[in-house]
């Protein structure tokens, strides 16, 4: 029973030095050891004992990390978490194959990777809190995401998670780990070093972002729905005094439901008011189907193009296989919504003039032409959805996004750990416009 209760301990721990690692806590340091506990705990344990262990460890570490999921839904946070932590279990139950068969240690990194991978994919996929997101603001090592993707730096972290293992249980091989794990970080932080200090140089537009902070009771209340509009009336007014290319409102910032009879011409008025474009976040009803989408006024206040959401939040914006599981609203505590997805990656245009003088005193116009793409609400963290845009042109990109329904909660922050890495991966500016900030 004593020998229990300290594996249990064990597994507790790593999963509490995980989401330490991760806002709002933010103590990224901790994630170089945070699976050293659990490998103390299943060295010893049967392959099926090993999963139920990482199992628990995996239910703190995403109980930890998505606390804030609760403002939403309580049964579907609970649902999630008991999920995502299968992924913890097989980790753990492979890493007991390991042990048992005296396999090298360094088959871990990889084999945390792939299922890093998978927990990205199957089922619609969740690539949050990835190990390599605690290092967000560790530019000076990230910049190898792009060639690796987030996957090269949880690659690292799990190394060095061996490395140390390895000598604080005084395993043969620990030199050669800690030498290899070692290696690895003066490779990427060379890489990184070099890649910051040889970044092309390439025009950029000026854009100004606007984030209404409209507190998610008051969003959709009808009775609130002028007073909203005009704080983003006066924010965009605000914000055009510096004379920008482009202003961007978050997702569902425009308070009312765009139909066929109303496309949203009150932005188009803001936008031919400032003489500037809108980008503006809104729901889209077409025949019988809802969008979350957004649209793009040019500075005449005209409607240039519009994008829709492709990747949907399951069971937050639609039920999957909705055949079988439509019953599932009768006991989620929040409503559901019921939108369809997007299938058009549209790449939106925007033009940039700059002036300048030229030596005789005259003056000089030059046009640059920009194509962006823009993700809506968690469609940054899926970093296959920001390559295909930067593959199809876009020189930069846009993340408008709602993190109100969370609160005042580490979510936000957690959230623009992924846009991070976007940027990095596809070597392009990253712009977000999110409601709180």
């Amino acid at each position: 029973m004593n020998n229990f209760i300290k594996k249990l301990f064990l597994v507790i721990l790593s999963g509490v030095l995980g989401f330490l690692a991760f806002p709002p806590y933010g103590y990224s340091v901790l994630i170089v050891g945070a699976l050293i506990p659990l490998f103390l705990a299943i060295r010893t344990s049967t392959p099926r004992a090993s999963f139920w262990l990482s199992y628990i460890s995996g239910i703190v570490f995403f109980s930890g990390l998505l606390y804030w999921l609760i403002n939403v839904s309580i049964p579907g946070t609970i649902i999630l978490v008991l999920f995502l932590s299968l992924f913890y279990g097989i980790f753990g139950y492979l890493t007991s194959l390991a042990f048992n068969h005296s396999m090298d240690l360094l088959i871990l990194p990889f084999v945390w990777v792939v299922i890093e991978y998978l927990r990205s994919h199957i089922f619609t996929g969740f690539p949050w809190g990835l190990l390599a997101y605690s290092q967000y603001k560790n530019i000076g090592v990230i910049q190898l995401a792009d060639i690796t993707g987030p996957y090269g730096i949880s690659f690292i972290i799990v190394a060095l998670n061996v490395a140390f293992y390895a000598f604080l249980d005084r395993i043969d091989k620990r030199i050669t780990y800690m030498a290899g794990a070692m290696f690895l970080i003066v490779l990427a932080t060379f890489y990184s070093k070099q890649r910051l200090e040889n970044l092309p140089a390439f025009s950029s537009a000026k854009i100004g972002v606007v984030q209404g902070n409209i507190p998610q009771s008051l969003k959709w209340e009808p009775r609130y729905a002028a007073i909203n509009l005009k704080t983003y009336n006066d924010l965009t007014v605000e914000a055009a005094s510096s004379d920008p290319d482009m202003i961007i409102w978050p997702e569902t910032a425009y308070p009312y439901l765009v139909t066929k009879d109303d496309t949203a011409s009150d932005i188009g008025d803001i936008a031919k008011e400032v003489k500037t474009p809108i980008l503006a976040g809104i729901v889209r009803q077409e025949d019988s189907k809802y969008y979350n989408s957004a649209v793009f006024f040019d500075e005449k206040g005209s409607l240039e193009d519009t994008y829709s959401k492709m990747h949907l939040v399951p069971f937050g914006e639609y039920i999957p296989f909705k055949k079988y599981l439509s019953l599932l609203r009768k006991y989620i505590d929040k409503p559901i919504g019921d939108f369809e997805g997007g299938t058009k990656d549209t790449l939106f245009k925007l033009s940039s003039v700059e002036t300048s003088l030229t030596g005789g005193g005259g003056k000089k116009r030059i046009v640059n032409y920009y194509k962006f793409g823009t993700l809506i609400c968690f469609e940054d963290i899926f970093p296959y959805i920001a390559r295909n845009f930067v593959k199809n042109g876009a020189s930069f990109l846009v993340n408008i996004t709602n993190d109100a329904w969370f609160g005042n909660t580490g979510a936000a922050e957690q959230h623009v750990q992924s846009s991070v890495f976007r940027a990095v991966e596809n070597r392009v500016p990253v712009v977000r416009s999110a409601n709180t900030g």
